[in-house]
């Protein structure tokens, strides 16, 4: 299993824009709500923004937002920013021993990892958010 910073934080871009569905929220705000450096920052939007999970508004009064009738799970976000989320790292030569890894092993992690990260819900994480808690991922 691999996981990156860029999974991390884009879980909480989208929980962020969760919690306001339906209102844009501008990048400046995002970025110093995570403290996180708006190119970073867009680069995790880009991704988000290509496989349609947020949307944006160009202008003054503009920024990023969810629809107000999406509803995502935390697999949903992390299979897009981390494509190779739940790929075994092949260290191993002979071809034998990769099959029986990938078939008993492997196989296994992937659905238990898919069945765990689809379990949790982007509407169940940002309601757990406070205005007055902050949480630092």
């Amino acid at each position: 299993m691999k996981h990156t910073t860029k999974g991390r934080y884009g879980l909480a871009v989208v929980i962020i824009l969760n919690k306001v569905k339906g209102q844009s929220v501008s990048l400046m705000s995002i970025s110093k709500s995570l403290d996180l450096s708006k190119l970073y920052l867009e680069q995790i939007l880009a991704v988000l923004r290509s496989h349609h999970i947020v949307y944006s508004i160009k202008g003054s009064t503009g920024g990023y937002y969810i629809k107000s009738d999406s509803h995502f799970t935390v697999y949903d976000i992390l299979t897009v920013l981390e494509p190779n989320l739940t790929q075994a790292a092949n260290l191993i030569d002979q071809k034998i021993i990769t099959n029986i890894l990938e078939e008993k092993v492997y196989q296994a992690l992937d659905l238990s990892i898919k069945d765990c990260l689809n379990s949790i819900s982007i509407d169940e994480l940002s309601g757990m958010l406070n205005e007055d808690s902050m949480y630092y991922i």
